[in-house]
């Protein structure tokens, strides 16, 4: 488990019975079929995701193109960050690209909660906190690495990336081609 995320649950584990009950009012599991969008441009992101199984990915369309900008796996946050804090439209889309379990942490309930308890305030400092880590993490390695590196790190993370999502999705994420992508994969193998 991702220590961040141990921390948050941690955090939580230790709150008394009258915050965890209301929280239980705010996180609420989910699930969404393979092909499901958990948010689409226009819509204003009204909550953050942790990830229980599953992946799903976070895109936008330019000039007629997919660029995925983050695969969420078992642990992440999926959310569009300035979406989510200035409750404004967004242009992202957030899709499941396999079944997907999910917590869904709502703003507005959430929001009324922290100004009622301090614990939730810092629950919630606590899943931005760990968004911006690993947001920066990918942001140096997509900036340090070779295509070849990052897709040996996406395969140490997830060792089945390679069976369970499309090879543009991935080429996509990698900020590569195609052409590249099978280059790297045929010298993995």
């Amino acid at each position: 488990m991702n220590l961040y995320i141990k921390r948050i649950k941690d955090l939580h584990s230790r709150l008394d019975t009258e915050i965890l009950t209301a929280l239980e009012e705010a996180f609420t599991d989910k699930r969404f079929e393979k092909g499901s969008y958990l948010l689409r441009p226009g819509q204003i992101c009204t909550s953050h995701l942790l990830i229980k199984e599953g992946i799903a990915r976070k895109f936008y369309i330019h000039q007629d193109r997919e660029i995925t900008t983050e695969i969420y796996f078992h642990d992440d946050v999926a959310i569009s960050l300035d979406s989510y804090i200035m409750q404004n439209p967004g242009d992202i889309y957030i899709e499941a690209l396999t079944e997907l379990e999910v917590t869904v942490i709502d703003y507005s309930r959430f929001y009324s909660m922290k100004s009622k308890y301090p614990e939730v305030m810092m629950l919630d400092k606590m899943f931005i906190e760990y968004y911006a880590v690993w947001f920066e993490q990918q942001l140096r390695a997509f900036q340090t690495l070779n295509a070849t590196q990052r897709y040996l790190k996406l395969l140490e993370k997830e060792p089945q990336v390679a069976q369970l999502l499309p090879v543009t999705i991935v080429a996509s994420y990698l900020n590569i081609s195609l052409e590249t992508l099978s280059r790297i994969r045929s010298k993995v193998s």
